[in-house]
């Protein structure tokens, strides 16, 4: 069995950075850097996100082997 150093993840947490960076549509007249800065959020939510699955994917196999 591996174990997986990364701290807990839950679905509350991933609620809340949903609801406070919330995805986005953007035009052509967006600057750039807010495009990045923009994305860079929604990287860390959807690694988190992944995160969450994983961990919960893996306690279910845990517990139903």
């Amino acid at each position: 069995m591996k174990i997986n150093p990364f701290p807990q993840v839950n679905s509350a947490l991933i609620k809340a950075l949903e609801e406070h960076f919330p995805s986005k549509d953007f035009d052509t007249s967006t600057d750039l850097r807010a495009l990045d800065y923009h994305y860079g959020q929604r990287s860390v939510i959807n690694f988190l996100h992944a995160k969450f699955e994983e961990q919960n994917e893996t306690i279910l196999n845990l517990i139903n082997p």
